[in-house]
């Protein structure tokens, strides 16, 4: 039997799910990554990052963990998503701060 309480949490998670999932689809998209790219840089796979940001699945603290130093963010942005919406500084043509894809 299921309990109204059960349904109600299901509910509350899935609002989180998707809150936190376009909070981390807004900020890779702002920083120019795929969904490959993010995969690359977190260690999550590309499946996984595209159920993520849909909100379609739970996520560990330790997935939203990588995910944000991937994304060069804190945990609480991911969370609480950013209310200023501003966008990343590009980095510099010569590399110093971009991102290493490992392509070389």
């Amino acid at each position: 039997m299921i309990k109204e309480s059960d349904v109600t949490q299901s509910a509350e998670t899935l609002v989180w799910a998707k809150k936190i999932g376009a909070s981390i689809r807004t900020k890779r998209k702002l920083l120019g990554l795929n969904l490959e790219d993010l995969s690359r840089l977190s260690g999550s796979t590309v499946p996984t990052l595209s159920h993520i940001e849909r909100g379609t699945r739970d996520v560990k603290l330790s997935t939203l963990i990588s995910l944000a130093g991937a994304l060069r963010t804190d945990l609480a942005e991911l969370i609480v998503g950013n209310r200023d919406q501003q966008s990343p500084q590009p980095s510099s043509a010569d590399g110093g701060d971009g991102y290493d894809l490992g392509d070389d």
